[in-house]
């Protein structure tokens, strides 16, 4: 296996992460990228991807959670490769509290979210966005940590031009992409060789996860998508995997597989192996 394997707790909402480590763990997974953001779960209702997930971090109370996270992760020998918030790179106190849970569990960076567009104030927002990343990798600095935005259909960053517009000028050290391939094809598409070349060292991780893709839909490029079970979507990961190789990229494969809620936790073993597979099938001597 070439590529540390992660799993993202926003796509895994069944269990507390006291639950979900030791099954990561046994399933061959060597890292956790938590959510973290102000949330309550509540057992007595269904759990959900992005409401009502049992493994979320509360922001809200991340003074008692981010120490009981790190025991666990420890406990299991897991990593945790970013800490997912959902703040903008605008709201520093929440920037700085999210560095500080990275600090406590050990994880090196901090993803920060990205503006949705507002039609007509769009050159605004992006000026003021690269502002706010430039004030972010300033406190990057003094924090020991490296703050990232993902590309993601519906914001400011929907693919690899697009972030990287934000983020012009700004020292990969401090600020860096979690380049989610299936988001990209949602909106926001370029060559794959493309995409990866133009990222260079501000390629910081991968998100992996499947979707459908179609005419016949009523946006305005006549297409539908939607996110698909891993290996049942159009996107070839041996391809997608083996060009990531080939471009330098030896990082984290993180699992962000937003279906199949009813299988439940026995998900999570299945999307593993299967993530294997597909590092097999990209070829290349394994990494050691």
């Amino acid at each position: 296996m070439r590529h540390p394997i992660s799993l993202f707790t926003a796509c895994a909402p069944w269990l507390p992460l006291d639950e979900l480590a030791p099954l990561a763990a046994a399933a061959g997974i060597s890292g956790i990228d938590l959510a973290c953001k102000p949330h309550r779960y509540d057992p007595s209702r269904a759990p959900g991807f992005w409401d009502n997930n049992a493994a979320v971090l509360d922001l809200d109370r991340a003074e008692v959670l981010a120490p009981a996270a790190a025991r666990v992760l420890s406990e299991w020998r897991l990593k945790c490769p970013v800490v997912a918030g959902y703040a903008t790179a605008a709201n520093t106190e929440a920037v700085r509290r999210l560095a500080w849970v990275a600090r406590e569990v050990g994880s090196g960076m901090v993803r920060l979210w990205v503006d949705r567009p507002d039609r007509g104030r769009i050159p605004a927002q992006v000026a003021a966005t690269r502002a706010a990343w430039r004030e972010a990798a300033r406190i990057a600095a003094g924090e020991g940590v490296r703050f990232v935005m993902e590309t993601h259909d519906g914001t400011l960053a929907t693919g690899v031009s697009a972030a990287l517009r934000l983020l012009d000028g700004i020292d990969s050290l401090h600020v860096g992409v979690i380049y989610d391939v299936a988001n990209t094809v949602r909106e926001g598409s370029e060559p794959l060789e493309t995409a990866i070349g133009l990222l260079g060292p501000y390629l910081a991780h991968v998100q992996v996860k499947d979707v459908w893709h179609r005419s016949g839909g009523t946006g305005w490029d006549g297409t539908a998508t939607g996110f698909a079970q891993l290996g049942q979507g159009t996107l070839r990961w041996p391809t997608i995997i083996g060009t990531l190789d080939a471009g330098g990229y030896h990082g984290w494969l993180s699992l962000e597989n937003f279906t199949g809620l009813d299988v439940g936790p026995s998900r999570i073993a299945q999307d593993a192996s299967w993530l294997r597979d597909m590092m097999e099938a990209a070829g290349g001597p394994p990494r050691t």
